[in-house]
């Protein structure tokens, strides 16, 4: 036992003198403000179209053309898949035709009642009543049949299918020749302008989201800058998610369906993980005072994690944080600064 105790004072006697002997250290720092960083966050993202559109036909028809394939770009206004107009064709010469008769009707009446007006001191009451009704319900007429010509000429429109939108077509159900009713797929039509980004972010983070400095999409090693647009309020019950949207703030190219991460920043102050050491047991950092290294304790920081500081502290934004040489100080350690 004595052996022990004496073996211990020894250690502590020598170890003693060793702090004391320590050689100087050279070392290099920089200020607290130049080494905090920004807390960053992320979330799975994918890119999304505004529309992805199934076009069918309005239409019962024959197909008698088709412009695009699957893979096709086009744009607003092209020709899609063109239907045998013929019935169509008819059907608007036949109101075209109804119109002109309404017409003429329409002038013999006006006429009649015209001349009836001139007559009225040899004409009853009765009948210059009948022509002016006469007029009125063929006026009626006309303007029925202009709108059957209306709806004539909207169904010979709907047998020339377009693309509402910019877009690329991704899949064709119509085939040559085929007899199609209205409601039938043709083709799927993805919008390519426009584009959305749409993140899932667990709902426990959706304060610190709408909270962050920028945004950022990654996709591919490649960084998009992108603006929050809308966090939805549903949470998803089985996966606790919000789904967020962005919009692109660069040019950068996206593609429908890429996937990456939204990494989002927020302006925390935050040291490295790589700057903390532990010493007799616990984690801080070394700061230079004069020339001596002062171990500062950092009670809320874990291994390889980030530490958030209180900037509150007296005089922590004067800090000059060893930079270079921390690995072999201890606390009140000779420094020279480089």
């Amino acid at each position: 036992m004595r052996i022990t105790l004496t073996l211990l004072i020894s250690f502590f006697l020598i170890g003693s003198v060793q702090s004391q002997d320590l050689p100087t250290v050279p070392v290099t720092t920089k200020p607290l403000s130049e080494v905090l960083i920004e807390r960053r966050l992320t979330a799975n993202a994918s890119v999304t179209s505004l529309n992805n559109s199934q076009i069918s036909a309005e239409v019962t028809a024959v197909v008698m053309g088709i412009g695009v394939d699957i893979g096709d770009a086009v744009s607003a206004g092209d020709l899609l898949i063109s239907l045998d107009q013929s019935d169509y064709v008819l059907q608007l010469a036949s109101a075209k035709a109804n119109i002109l008769a309404a017409q003429a009707r329409l002038k013999q009446a006006q006429l009649r009642l015209d001349r009836a007006k001139e007559l009225k001191t040899f004409i009853s009451t009765d009948d210059l009543l009948a022509r002016e009704t006469d007029v009125a319900v063929l006026k009626a007429d006309l303007k029925a049949l202009k709108v059957a010509e209306r709806m004539a000429q909207r169904t010979l429109d709907k047998t020339q299918i377009k693309a509402a939108f910019d877009g690329i077509v991704t899949a064709r159900q119509a085939q040559l020749g085929q007899l199609l009713s209205a409601g039938m797929p043709v083709l799927n039509l993805v919008q390519t302008t426009g584009l959305e980004i749409q993140a899932l972010v667990p709902s426990h983070l959706s304060e610190e989201l709408s909270a962050a400095d920028r945004y950022e999409f990654v996709s591919q090693n490649k960084s998009t800058a992108v603006e929050l647009i809308k966090l939805t309020d549903v949470v998803s019950q089985q996966a606790g998610l919000q789904t967020a949207r962005f919009s692109p703030l660069n040019s950068n190219p996206l593609k429908v369906g890429q996937s990456g991460q939204l990494v989002w920043y927020l302006n925390d102050q935050l040291l490295s993980a790589d700057l903390v050491v532990k010493r007799q047991g616990q984690l801080g950092v070394f700061i230079a005072r004069g020339q001596k290294a002062q171990f500062m304790p950092l009670p809320n920081a874990q291994e390889g994690r980030p530490v958030p500081l209180d900037m509150s502290t007296s005089g922590a934004e004067n800090w000059q944080v060893i930079i270079g040489g921390r690995d072999r100080l201890q606390d009140g350690h000779s420094i020279t600064i480089k």
